[in-house]
């Protein structure tokens, strides 16, 4: 499954729905938020850049992956964002992205789409930087947690 670069938003979306249309509606539904966060996320912090979008299913698992041109600093700011993420429990980061959506002075940058997803997937998020090419990946257990 792949959406080719250059679609619109809504069209991105469209097609990753139609793509995962054989997966359960409560697994759908998760893989379609975290894609859905992850494409606002580039518009929002890498607006001047595309986003690809793919999801691979094995037996067990649906991975879903996002790659995206980022610059050294930006690369190295949301894989320090994922860390921090990664590193926190499933608590901690239900706590995080709540007291996020209390603060009223917060603007963009809460990292709640993020955490949203880290929510959402059944592993840590990946990354892996290669030039100028950021990929994020999330891992989906077929038989796993209906979040």
């Amino acid at each position: 499954m792949c959406v080719p670069a250059g679609e619109t938003c809504e069209n991105m979306i469209e097609t990753i729905e139609s793509q995962l249309a054989e997966i359960e509606r409560p697994l759908r539904k998760r893989i379609v938020s975290c894609a859905i966060e992850l494409i606002q996320n580039n518009i929002i912090h890498n607006s001047g850049n595309e986003i690809v979008v793919k999801a691979y299913e094995s037996d067990n698992q649906i991975t879903l992956n996002t790659y995206r041109k980022l610059n050294d600093s930006n690369a190295r700011f949301l894989q320090n964002k994922i860390l921090d993420i990664n590193n926190k429990s499933i608590f901690q980061l239900k706590e995080l992205f709540k007291q996020n959506l209390n603060n009223e002075s917060a603007t963009q940058g809460t990292g709640n789409g993020l955490i949203l997803c880290r929510l959402k997937s059944d592993s840590e998020i990946y990354t892996n930087s290669e030039g100028d090419t950021f990929e994020i990946t999330l891992k989906f257990d077929k038989n796993g947690n209906t979040n």
